[in-house]
């Protein structure tokens, strides 16, 4: 990607003062967690126990990333941390859709996903300490009136700020990329797709970063930047790329003929009630994994293996959509751009650049990314799973080197983990 066009990210700048916010830390944090959530806990390196611990979780160990899962690999002492950019799908969230073909009406279910949403004192206060900004377009979401379906829950607030800590102790207790204080607003960069899920997933990441406490006492707000949809590049957007939008349908239509998919219309799709040639794999997927998540009966007998199947022929779908590389580069080329940008300058005068840059996005915005890396294994991406790009110079020659992480696990990039 060397040399491709520079990012579309506005001028770094601070924010404006305001007053101290006249509450204590005690009230900031229950506040923020709200009265239902478990209280996180900041051992998060994940080590040889890792997988029993996965495994011990279960479901959610099977559909949720937690970085006590896998220890994160910090580079070698020759080399000192440059830049970080990071890509992180939101976290459990509830049901897109409100119906699974004729098997289930979510709307049935409406009082149960919300009261697995967080409390609305709670996400007033994340809109206050990490306003999504330009509020004349976050003030309008893709999603809104949506509520409860497509929210975040509160667990998936918790995983993202269980997230946030890991990086935390990752890039400023450790490394030392940022100070451990009073962070300084042009060296970071968050930016979310325009749904609420997303805004809060980028929220909840800035508290486990940084919780208020350890913000300018005078001014607690660390933004968050977001765009209209036809701005959009952290998903493949029609709107800005109709020829990208024709050639997955072409893809897609393909994968539909292959046997995978045949044999899993013909033992699953019958049980939900879609009419033949008309299954819908993506919302089914969805839909059936929320209900698995929360412990409610599936219908037609239909068991956690066959949520399994449906995950895996819906990746199976997407990697031959994103394994064709004109398809990747139309889809992610832009915001593979930025990240490269913010690389460049950072090369370039390290103390004038962002030192994270962190994308808060869905599971469109990372199978893309894998596949244009080569590296997309046709498993569907847990909640709270993320790619991140690290730059690192060589003390002593100063050679740049970059590598590439999914879920804190090294990716192999031309043969090698680190490359020039």
């Amino acid at each position: 990607v060397a040399g491709t066009p520079g990012g579309v990210f506005a001028p770094r700048a601070r924010v404006s003062g305001k007053d101290e916010l006249p509450v204590g830390q005690d009230e900031i944090d229950d506040l923020i967690r709200g009265v239902k959530s478990a209280p996180l806990s900041y051992e998060f390196d994940g080590d040889e126990s890792g997988e029993a611990k996965r495994q011990a979780d279960g479901l959610r160990g099977k559909h949720s990333f937690s970085p006590e899962y896998v220890k994160y690999p910090p580079p070698p002492e020759n080399l000192k941390l440059l830049h970080a950019s990071i890509f992180l799908r939101h976290g459990d969230r509830t049901p897109i859709s409100r119906s699974v073909g004729t098997a289930i009406n979510a709307e049935e279910d409406r009082d149960f996903w919300a009261s697995l949403l967080p409390e609305k004192e709670a996400q007033r206060w994340w809109d206050t300490v990490s306003p999504v900004v330009p509020e004349s377009v976050s003030s309008e979401p893709y999603d809104l009136g949506n509520t409860p379906f497509g929210q975040l829950t509160e667990r998936g607030a918790m995983e993202c700020r269980q997230f946030g800590a890991h990086i935390r102790e990752r890039y400023i207790e450790r490394l030392g990329l940022l100070p451990r204080e009073d962070p300084n607003l042009q060296d970071i960069k968050i930016r979310t797709t325009n749904l609420r899920r997303t805004q809060q997933t980028a929220q909840n990441f800035l508290e486990g970063l940084y919780p208020v406490a350890t913000r300018n006492p005078n001014d607690h707000t660390i933004p968050i930047s977001t765009c209209p949809l036809g701005e959009e590049t952290l998903i493949p957007n029609a709107k800005t790329c109709p020829k990208c939008m024709r050639m997955m349908q072409r893809a897609a239509k393909e994968a539909l003929g292959e046997q995978i998919v045949i044999k899993g219309e013909r033992e699953i799709m019958r049980n939900l009630g879609y009419p033949p040639k008309q299954v819908k794999w993506a919302q089914a997927r969805e839909v059936m994994t929320c209900y698995l998540l929360q412990g409610k009966p599936l219908p037609n007998n239909l068991t956690e293996h066959d949520i399994d199947r449906l995950g895996d022929i819906n990746g199976f779908i997407w990697g031959a959509q994103y394994g064709d590389q004109d398809i990747a580069r139309l889809s992610v080329g832009r915001i593979m751009a930025e990240v490269v940008d913010d690389m460049a300058s950072a090369m370039d005068d390290p103390d004038d650049s962002y030192k994270i840059a962190m994308y808060a996005g869905h599971d469109s915005t990372l199978v893309p990314i894998l596949s244009a890396l080569g590296v997309y294994d046709n498993k569907w991406p847990s909640y709270a799973a993320n790619i991140v790009f690290e730059l690192a110079e060589e003390v002593k020659t100063g050679e740049m080197y970059v590598r590439v992480l999914y879920n804190n696990e090294e990716m192999l990039l031309m043969d090698q983990f680190w490359n020039d």
